[in-house]
Formats: C-alpha cells, structure tokens, sequence
C-alpha cells in the first residue's frame, strides 16, 4: 500500500507533458519551401508505381531544411531527396546534426550515436526498429531516437521518464511488460485492500459500541 500511494503520487505531480519530453525537442520538421524545385509526385508515382505511401516532408541535411520523399513498398521505407530523387542513406553524422537541430536544451554534448537493430532498449518497443540512438550528456540523461529509414524523431527518454516508468511499473503490479493493467495481481491486491477497509470499518464500529456497552452504567 505504501508503494502504490508513493508510486501514485509521483504520477500526479510530474505532468505528462513533461514526462514524455516534450521540452527535450524542437519541431523536428519544417514547411516546404516555397521557392524548391522538387520534383512532383506524378514523377515518383511513375518511379515507383508499386508504392504504397508517398510522403513530401523535410528533414534537416547539409545544414539546411531539404525536401525530402519517404516511398513505401512491400512494408519497407526507402528515402529520396525532393529534388533528384537520388536515395538517402542517413549515417552516423546525419544523424548527429539532426539530433543536435532537434535538441532544445542548449548545447549539451552527445556523448554517443548509435544504430540499434536489434535487442532493443527496456524504454523503447522493439517494433521501432532499426534506430539509431542518440545519447546527449545533460542533467536528464538524454536519449533521443531516430527512425534509421527516414531519420524521424520516434522517442525521446530521459531520467523522469524512466522514474515514471518504475512507479508506473509498481503501481500496476505488471513487473514484465509494464503495460498489463489486468494482472492477476493487481486484482488480488485490489480485492484484498477493499477487504481489509471493510473489516477495518467493521472492527471501529464494533470496537466503539462494546467501549459505550462497557462505560454505559449498570
């Protein structure tokens, strides 16, 4: 009972908002230039006449906002540049200066950039990935996610989240998953606590009327 009321309260007094960093990032994208010459979608639609998803965003490359197509085909994310259609592979700099564009807490350094395709992190889900991890060394312990297909902002962690995710953990009894809110458990717990409140209130009342029965005079 103890942990769950601490568990509780630390989930009150931590806004959501803060706990899923939403002050860790910048906008992560930005509107399409006005004056680029990129190519329209009739051409990719003729490229690629198999996509399933065609999408014009921008991303941050070379140090500049470009245009950039994400094409989706046979479940799997290819990324262009807007203007020549050439391929995009985003590596280990690319993504550095996205995450330090993105990044809105000053200029922390990055202590690591990393690709992760397998075995992924307890505070991620692994269906996002591949991904590439970026580390920044601040107060918070940083860590931002980046899609390794269209260099997407996926998650973002950090020290308060993962405190979150412990009391969060505790609160719901699911010690594997962390997402179950129906465990056994939990419902054992739930039924045994309205037990004891219900004894518990029984026990005063009959405690208070045998104290009155005793001092009432013969």
């Amino acid at each position: 009972m103890v942990l769950w009321g601490i568990s509780g309260a630390y989930m009150v007094l931590f806004k959501l908002p803060f706990i899923h960093g939403n002050h860790l990032v910048h906008a992560t994208s930005s509107p399409l230039p006005a004056n680029t010459d990129w190519l329209n979608f009739h051409v990719v639609t003729q490229r690629y006449p198999r996509a399933t998803e065609i999408t014009l965003s921008t991303l941050w490359l070379d140090g500049a906002y470009q245009p950039v197509y994400q094409v989706v085909r046979r479940g799997q994310r290819q990324l262009l540049h807007g203007e020549s259609l050439a391929p995009l592979e985003l590596d280990a700099a690319a993504i550095r200066a996205i995450a330090r564009q993105t990044y809105a807490l000053g200029d922390a350094p990055i202590i690591d950039v990393a690709l992760l395709t397998e075995n992924a992190p307890s505070e991620i889900s692994r269906k996002l990935l591949p991904v590439w991890h970026v580390q920044f060394d601040d107060s918070g312990a940083t860590s931002l996610y980046f899609s390794a297909a269209s260099g997407e902002l996926v998650s973002k962690r950090h020290t308060y989240w993962r405190g979150f995710d412990i009391m969060w953990m505790l609160h719901i009894m699911d010690y594997d998953t962390r997402s179950d809110i129906e465990t056994w458990w939990l419902q054992a717990f739930i039924i045994g606590n309205l037990a004891f409140w219900i004894t518990g209130v029984l026990l005063v009342v009959v405690t208070i009327f045998r104290r009155q029965a005793v001092r009432r005079p013969s």
